[in-house]
């Protein structure tokens, strides 16, 4: 069959979004709102304010797939078509995210072949973006081919329509096992190892100490030991959840693109002044735990007439 030499990249699938991983379905603070937003079919929706994928609506086009920044979409990467480790940019398909591309650059499909003499206005405007980030990220842009001709190639529709007629253990058996990716592998941090694609800023006149980022953070970004706090820049995915749980306000997450690096803050052991408990503070001048200092003067004391 013709299109067992044609690299496809995708199975059948329908995609769940994992409660076990979804910051919506973490916390109910989270605003994050990314698969939603990325789905064009009106296919996601809030349901007791946890988001879930009605598999009727759903085109498994994987714009969520590639939305969702920690991997909370389960399912198999968007269908593209791939000939001889190329991809393919039909005319009729919209072409992958950002994130994705990346991702394809950093597997070694370093190549985009157009059946046409030129490319669509929404592969063009694509291109533009990834060559833009691949050059901050001092790597070689997609190399280019145009008017390349695919023997037993098929359109996506085609395959579709073949799809339907085959088996999903057939199609499992003709797609190369090495070139299936599920959600897991939609994390670009893992392939950009020395880059970090956001900001975390900690605000320490704010900060109690109080664990919430670290025990939540899907990523480990947050490491609070006994003389520092660490924040790990490059295994941040933006998913905002520490944003929007900080009870304080203290966090800030912004998107930047650079060398991945750690910040640390210094943290103080302390002994409180008031209840005698231990706690950890980043400021050295700090004589009163975060409970204590946040009451008001005369709080719970005896009162006389």
């Amino acid at each position: 069959m013709g299109f067992v030499d044609k690299w496809v990249e995708s199975l059948a699938y329908d995609f769940e979004i994992l409660p076990s991983a979804c910051v919506r379905h973490i916390s109910p603070r989270s605003t994050c709102e990314k698969c939603l937003t990325a789905c064009l079919e009106d296919a996601i929706t809030f349901s007791q304010g946890k988001l879930v994928i009605d598999n009727q609506k759903c085109t498994s086009c994987g714009n969520c797939l590639a939305a969702c920044p920690v991997q909370a979409v389960a399912g198999i990467l968007p269908k593209q078509s791939f000939f001889q480790k190329k991809l393919i940019a039909m005319t009729n398909v919209d072409p992958p995210p950002l994130k994705e591309l990346l991702i394809y650059h950093a597997k070694g499909v370093t190549t985009i072949a157009c059946e046409e003499k030129e490319f669509s206005q929404a592969w063009t405007d694509s291109l533009e973006e990834v060559h833009s980030v691949l050059d901050q990220l001092g790597k070689k842009p997609f190399m280019i081919e145009k008017e390349i001709v695919l023997e037993n190639s098929y359109s996506r529709r085609e395959l579709f329509s073949l799809w339907k007629k085959e088996s999903q253990s057939f199609v499992r058996q003709v797609t190369p096992a090495k070139w299936r990716f599920n959600h897991k592998d939609l994390d670009v941090n893992r392939y950009y190892p020395d880059v970090q694609f956001f900001d975390v800023t900690i605000a320490p006149e704010k900060c109690t100490l109080c664990k919430a980022c670290e025990v939540t953070c899907p990523k480990t970004c947050f490491n609070l030991g006994e003389n520092d706090f660490t924040i790990n820049l490059q295994s941040c995915s933006g998913c905002m959840l520490c944003q929007d749980l900080c009870p304080e306000k203290a966090v800030s997450v912004t998107r930047l693109l650079a060398t991945a690096f750690s910040k640390s803050l210094d943290v103080y052991q302390k002994t409180c002044t008031l209840c005698k408990s231990s706690f950890q503070t980043l400021h050295d001048h700090d004589e009163k735990c975060p409970v204590c200092a946040s009451r008001k003067d005369g709080y719970l004391s005896s009162q006389t007439c």
